[in-house]
């Protein structure tokens, strides 16, 4: 019986054979408990010199047994089945107790049912046995519910600590990208603040008495004795004010570091500012990239100090290219570019941030970016060379000589 009930059971179930097997046994000792209940209760019908032929106790046991069982589905806990069968069963030690306890009623009833005369006594052992292990059997289960329910509950909790603690990483990385816009932002604006501070200066200079302008003259005159200092060339002019201030800012910073500054134009910048990108976003890339330029070329031995600025239309298409003479990239600073503020020379102003605005514009022009290193510092060329172009491609490329 039990065998052919779980082959039944498992090709109607998601249980395999083995579990199936245990939920048969069980639910057939529950109901040989319930059987023995109602057996119980019609034995008191008869105290009360009640006749009854076969059949009347027949349909008595069943009807007791129906009412027991439909008494016992209406329990909450238990309408549905019981809870620990609905997922598999990992509890080995439960298995055991349930499954030597199932076995021993479902054995006592087959001993029951071959019963006689001569074995009376060895029943009547049986019968206080049955009742004993039926009575340990609810109490199991009983228990087993119970900590079914305080295992869900523990379950219930961690999952809403869990989503809790998702719910505050989601708001930390909330707050550390809103701290990294606000910090792009404020590189952006000092770059821009530092343009107009000279602009306002030079407006001022201008507006010297002559005595002023006679005595400042006569200073810059003894400085070029002493210190050979060289004139600032004139640069071609972009026609775009902002562009024009922040190259002429870039171009005092090199000077006041000893660094030649060169700058070529071509092509129509206002193409380049009303279709590829604003200039804004290109005063912004000048100012990172030649302020990188000059912190690499600071850090450099080379004789050769220079930094040459490529705008407008090169090699069929638009862009920005800046040749410097100084040290090579840090292998740590190229694995984090665009990913992570970046940089070796925090002592000296540099805060990583550049990159990370190029790289929020790069893409958002869908424009690449090129990092050609041509070669170790020479006093006679240039050692790199960053290319921002406007193609479309929005590919980020390293050409070094240092390949491994």
């Amino acid at each position: 019986l039990i065998c052919i009930l779980s082959v039944i059971c498992s090709k109607f179930s998601k249980m395999n054979f083995g579990q199936t097997i245990l939920a048969v046994i069980i639910s057939l000792s529950i109901n040989y408990i319930i059987f023995f209940i109602a057996i119980v209760i019609t034995y008191f019908v008869k105290i009360f010199n009640i006749e009854l032929n076969n059949y009347m106790n027949l349909i008595i046991l069943s009807l007791i047994q129906i009412i027991i069982l439909s008494g016992i589905v209406r329990i909450k806990r238990i309408k549905h089945g019981f809870s620990f069968f609905n997922k598999k069963l990992d509890d080995d030690y439960f298995d055991i107790i349930v499954l030597n306890i199932s076995a021993y009623i479902l054995f006592s009833c087959i001993i029951f049912s071959s019963g006689t005369k001569e074995r009376t006594d060895i029943i009547k052992s049986l019968v206080i046995s049955f009742v004993v292990f039926s009575i340990i059997m609810i109490i199991t289960i009983q228990k087993s519910i119970r900590l079914y329910y305080k295992q869900q509950l523990l379950i219930q909790n961690l999952n809403e600590s869990k989503q809790k603690l998702k719910n505050s990483e989601t708001e930390i990385a909330k707050l550390e990208q809103e701290n990294l816009n606000f910090s792009k932002k404020s590189h952006s604006l000092a770059h821009k603040q530092k343009a107009l501070e000279y602009k306002l200066n030079q407006l001022l200079l201008k507006t010297e008495t002559a005595e002023e302008i006679d005595i400042k003259d006569r200073i810059e005159n003894i400085s070029k004795e002493l210190y050979h200092d060289t004139a600032i060339t004139e640069l071609t002019k972009t026609e775009i004010p902002e562009i024009d201030d922040m190259l002429e800012f870039m171009q005092a910073e090199c000077k006041e570091n000893n660094i030649d500054f060169h700058l070529q134009i071509s092509g129509n910048l206002f193409y380049m500012i009303n279709n590829l990108i604003s200039k804004e976003e290109l005063e912004i890339l000048i100012a990172d990239h030649i302020k990188d330029a000059i912190i690499a070329i600071k850090h450099s031995n080379n004789v050769n100090k220079s930094i040459l600025v490529r705008l407008g239309q090169i090699d069929e298409n638009y862009g920005l290219y800046i040749y410097d003479s100084g040290i090579e990239f840090e292998k740590e600073t190229l694995e984090n570019l665009g990913k992570r503020p970046s940089t070796t020379h925090a002592d000296e102003g540099g805060t990583g941030m550049g990159f990370m605005n190029t790289f929020d514009t790069l893409r958002k022009h869908e424009a690449s970016l090129i990092i050609h290193e041509i070669g170790v510092p020479s006093k006679d060329n240039y050692t790199k060379v960053l290319m921002i172009k406007f193609d479309h491609k929005n590919e980020f490329k390293i050409i070094s000589y240092r390949s491994k």
